[in-house]
């Protein structure tokens, strides 16, 4: 079954998710990025060309033909089907998430960040999902 994880009061989100795309690389696994729009595509992008100055992870677009071949990929629309881990950047809950493996959720520490992230929380455990709760508040950044 599907396991939600997720991370709050993550001070800087953006970076912060990079570095879980990192991790995800490092340990073998299949990533899918989910983000808002072509901006927000397009800038998380960049970012993952800069995640450390010794790290670089393997990513393109879920429509450029090395996506299936690629370890991380990013989209604003998800799969008909997939596998592995989806790091959701969208806006909402995803429909069918039990085609992952594991859902990965930020949540920044702004009020809309919280009351989005409380509707898919409630989403996904009326769904009978296993959710890991991280709190990020006493990590250093």
């Amino acid at each position: 079954m599907t396991r939600i994880d997720f991370y709050t009061e993550v001070d800087k989100p953006a970076d912060f998710a990079c570095r879980l795309a990192h991790t995800v690389y490092k340990k073998g696994e299949r990533l899918t990025v989910w983000l808002a729009d072509g901006g927000a595509l397009a800038s998380f992008s960049t970012r993952l060309w800069c995640v450390s100055d010794t790290a670089f992870v393997p990513h393109c677009a879920l429509d450029d033909p090395l996506a299936p071949e690629t370890p991380v990929v990013l989209t604003e629309r998800l799969p008909d089907s997939a596998a592995g881990v989806l790091l959701n950047l969208g806006p909402s809950y995803p429909d069918a998430p039990e085609r992952f493996s594991r859902i990965l959720e930020i949540v920044g520490r702004d009020e809309a960040a919280l009351a989005a992230a409380r509707e898919r929380f409630r989403a996904y455990r009326a769904r009978g999902f296993a959710i890991e709760h991280h709190d990020m508040s006493q990590r250093a950044p």
